[in-house]
């Protein structure tokens, strides 16, 4: 049971890294293509997560869409955690602590669904 919570550390080690590696690369493509993005900032706009997404993919902008894959590799992360530790506890037949765990994942899955305006 130990080599499997290892392995599940170093995916989240990979995991964090990877994410790290997306949104530097997209942040600093960005700001190699636009000069300053921060002056886009002066004024703040909401705007849908969807609406976003679909404009960076209409205008090809392949750097805010690596930024967001790091941002969403990095957001999936903890859900994966969870899911991860209930099934080791599923598989030590530690069924209070699997409910538990599943628990904290549907409530870690409400959460970002709730908190995205789509």
């Amino acid at each position: 049971m130990d080599n499997l919570e290892l392995r599940i550390s170093k995916f989240l080690r990979a995991g964090v890294i990877t994410a790290g590696i997306f949104l530097f690369i997209g942040w600093m493509s960005l700001l190699f293509a636009n000069g300053s993005s921060f002056t886009t900032f002066q004024t703040y706009h909401a705007i849908p997560l969807s609406e976003s997404l679909g404009a960076a993919l209409d205008a090809r902008s392949w750097t805010i869409l690596i930024a967001y894959a790091g941002l969403i590799i990095l957001i999936s992360l903890p859900i994966l955690r969870v899911m991860l530790t209930a099934l080791i506890f599923i598989k030590q037949k530690e069924y209070l602590l699997a409910g538990i765990a599943a628990f904290v994942l549907i409530t870690l899955i409400l959460s970002f669904t709730l908190g995205i305006e789509l």
